[in-house]
């Protein structure tokens, strides 16, 4: 699930049957010259079948990714060229995602990285894991009072909900949070923490109530 956390950006491209609002949008001229549109590029795709679990087409999803990346070759050909020269692998991930974490760590962390360059980001972050997280390698903890060590976040598991709710704002400032990122992150917490929000809900809901829901 690369890419659950970032964005579901054609949850319902791989359908024959287009929305009032897609057609719409899709009637509007990308360019000056005549492009494939983006249904047409995606239907044309040969789409492996979606896991019976899934409910949601998604860009994590085999073939929706490369439905994209054909779409913008075909809309901007000079765009298409550099796609084509680049070697590095198109995604919907982003450095600091984790396959394996859960939506409330990933929630947790886009509050943290919230406007802000993605090194100060990852320096806020591992400062709020070393006080609050669990060390995954316990032969490492004389490492955790020593600010040119060379842990990673990587080496800390994030903590819980019920961890996250329990935290002082007043100290969680201290590693470098702001006032309202404290208080968003615990907000999102109490939310896990009741059952209001679960891993289950948000992965059958679409983007539209994730957004609302959220």
């Amino acid at each position: 699930m690369t890419s659950r956390r970032s964005a579901r950006l054609l949850a319902k491209a791989a359908s024959p049957i287009l929305t009032p609002k897609a057609s719409k949008v899709l009637k509007k001229p990308v360019t000056k010259k005549p492009v494939v549109r983006v249904a047409a590029v995606v239907l044309s795709t040969k789409v492996p079948a979606v896991d019976a679990g899934v409910t949601h087409a998604t860009l994590a999803d085999p073939g929706m990714m490369e439905a994209a990346i054909l779409y913008l070759k075909s809309a901007d050909p000079k765009l298409g060229q550099i796609i084509d020269q680049t070697t590095d692998e198109c995604s919907m991930s982003l450095p600091r995602d984790d396959d394996n974490e859960t939506s409330f760590v990933s929630l947790c962390k886009s509050v943290i990285f919230q406007q802000l360059a993605g090194n100060a980001a990852r320096a806020i972050l591992l400062r709020f894991l070393k006080r609050y997280g669990t060390l995954t390698d316990t032969s490492k903890a004389p490492l955790l009072n020593d600010d040119s060590s060379e842990l990673q976040l990587t080496d800390f598991e994030f903590p819980t909900a019920q961890q996250v709710v329990a935290m002082d704002v007043e100290e969680m400032k201290a590693v470098g949070l702001g006032q309202r990122k404290a208080e968003y992150l615990q907000a999102v917490a109490e939310q896990f923490n009741s059952g209001a929000l679960s891993e289950k809900m948000l992965l059958g809901m679409s983007d539209e109530n994730v957004s609302r829901t959220l």
